[in-house]
């Protein structure tokens, strides 16, 4: 598409984003080696649209986006860029799909129905978390539909025209809340895709299981789209707690991943056998993996022990051993590795981390710890994947790292780490403020009538000894509020309130039952300057007669990285 088009279409959307005073503007930039992206935007948002402009390089050439979304008489109406969820009912082993266009469309969902419209181009996109911008490719129109045929039967579409065609549709049947089974059929990028699913969950049990068939040059939309996985032909997982402290895992899945972005597919596929015992403050457990990936394969072995000693101490011992097989030019070399993990959790706002690992006749110590408070969040963690793609040594201890410090008023700085398929672990860094406008957040511009995310509230979620707990889910006035991996939440409020507090264990996304202990029934908004921390604290739990989904049990210590 010609360089004019694409001017136009970013100009169309800056118009339509300055037609309408915004309120709150979010300036952000920073730099990634992941994407070997570095740059910066300006998001805006006022009640009934949003948007953001960005500008950056990536991979050393000038890269620029916009997109802007402004709801009308129940529709959304968009222009520029915009991320396309490309998810289908069959992607039970995954439905982070997505794709990258840019052009103008419309929106509209309701509890019947939903579509999406948009005509333009395929785009590349490029970037990182702090800016967005993209590459015009080929025209394309897009339309995606939905309907509910029954209340048990759903019908959908995913039709995608362009120089090579996706034309997929599907039913989604539904018998009861814990037993799901779809169907999809059609072409994508002019290859044939076939797709059955099944998805079921009790209280002790959850399995999935899909049988996919592509064609060789299967995808979803024609051009670059962002690193993702395809699960292909058979694939099947099983999680099984016969007890609360008890969980047996056992899956097989073919996966289908570029290394690089618009690089060729690679095939891999991936053998489990894991077993996770829970016995008062012992936890122990044991995985058994084989992977086969560009013609090698290779048998892992996991093995782990911990235990929480007191309120304030957490020990555990790690054993992980892969012997890749052996080829005339590539000879198979055992790699066994021993760590030793000790944890000291002093309060709910400081922990520290000792890690001491060998493998290879060499010995090497690591530190690491969570430390927060109003100001700075600072997280150094080590983690075990388990890399299909680099047979010769799967297992990987990796660095996490997640760090954000607000300097003053609203600056904040950010930084964080993230594992790449390649086993090599990259890391992101950012800036980010927010600056605020007094007109048009209301019927009048009285200076408490505009303040969007002036007040706010935030604070720490933890059990009885102290420990902050992960995904726990708090309901404060009308907003839903999530605690992150120290134990953190925040919410954020126009005016001071007071709002009610309340504990919501149905909605936890972590592993357990929960029930809270305590908590003030009340809480007040206040600014940035001036916000003390709510305390929550919250036990673990009988489990509930109703059944509950198993799928959240996770092995301790190892992560399959796709």
């Amino acid at each position: 598409m010609c360089f004019r088009a694409q001017c136009a279409q970013i100009l169309l959307a800056v118009l339509l984003a300055g037609s309408a005073v915004a309120q709150v503007f979010k300036v952000q930039g920073g730099t990634s080696t992941l994407l070997n992206a570095e740059g910066g935007s300006v998001e805006f948002k006022a009640p009934n649209y949003n948007g953001n402009v960005g500008l950056g390089f990536f991979d050393g050439h000038f890269e620029y986006g916009a997109e802007t979304r402004r709801i009308f008489h129940g529709y959304t109406l968009l222009a520029g860029d915009d991320m396309v969820p490309f998810t289908l009912p069959t992607d039970v082993f995954d439905s982070s799909h997505y794709f990258s266009a840019r052009g103008i469309g419309v929106t509209r969902k309701d509890s019947e129905s939903s579509f999406y419209v948009l005509a333009g181009t395929t785009s590349t996109w490029l970037g990182t978390g702090f800016f967005n911008a993209a590459t015009s490719n080929d025209p394309v129109g897009i339309f995606f539909y939905e309907r509910k045929l029954t209340e048990r039967l759903k019908f959908f579409s995913r039709d995608i025209l362009s120089d090579r065609q996706t034309l997929l549709q599907g039913l989604e049947w539904k018998q009861y809340k814990w037993l799901k089974a779809s169907l999809a059929e059609g072409i994508g990028s002019n290859q044939k895709y076939s797709a059955s699913a099944l998805d079921a969950e009790s209280q002790k049990l959850a399995f999935k299981a899909s049988y996919v068939v592509m064609g060789d040059m299967f995808h979803r939309v024609t051009g670059v789209t962002p690193l993702s996985s395809e699960v292909n032909k058979g694939n099947v997982q099983l999680l099984y707690k016969p007890y609360q402290f008890v969980s047996i895992t056992t899956g097989h899945e073919n996966i289908l991943e570029p290394l690089t972005l618009g690089g060729p597919m690679q095939q891999a596929s991936v053998n489990q056998l894991s077993a996770d015992f829970h016995l008062e403050r012992f936890y122990f457990g044991t995985g058994l993996f084989s992977s086969t990936a560009m013609g090698r394969s290779t048998q892992g072995t996991n093995l782990y022990l911990g235990r929480r000693i007191g309120q304030r101490l957490e020990v555990n011992t790690n054993y992980f051993r892969s012997a890749p097989q052996s080829t005339p030019t590539t000879p198979g070399q055992t790699t066994e590795i021993f760590s030793g993990t000790v944890r000291e959790h002093f309060c709910s706002r400081f922990s520290l981390l000792q890690l001491i690992s060998r493998t290879g006749g060499q010995t090497t110590v690591s530190y690491g710890g969570d430390f927060t408070s109003n100001r700075l969040m600072l997280r150094v963690d080590y983690q075990n994947v388990y890399l299909p793609f680099r047979p010769e040594q799967p297992f990987e201890q990796a660095l996490a790292l997640d760090a954000s410090l607000r300097v003053f008023g609203p600056w904040q700085i950010t930084a964080a780490s993230n594992v790449a398929p390649d086993g090599h672990v990259r890391y992101s860094f950012g800036a980010s403020t927010y600056l605020y406008r007094l007109a048009g957040m209301g019927t009048n511009a009285q200076a408490d009538s505009f303040s969007i995310a002036k007040y706010l509230v935030q604070g720490v979620v933890k059990d009885e000894q102290g420990i902050p707990v992960e995904g726990a889910a708090l309901h404060i006035g009308k907003q839903l509020a999530f605690t992150d991996s120290s134990g953190r939440f925040m919410a954020r409020f126009s005016k001071r309130g007071p709002f009610s507090l309340s504990v919501a264990p149905e909605e936890f996304i972590t592993n357990g039952v929960y029930e809270a202990v305590s908590r003030p029934a009340e809480v007040k908004a206040e600014t940035e300057d001036t916000a003390t921390d709510v305390e929550v604290v919250v036990r673990h739990a009988p489990p509930p007669p109703v059944k509950k989904s198993p799928r959240d049990s996770q092995n301790n210590t190892l992560h399959v990285q796709d």
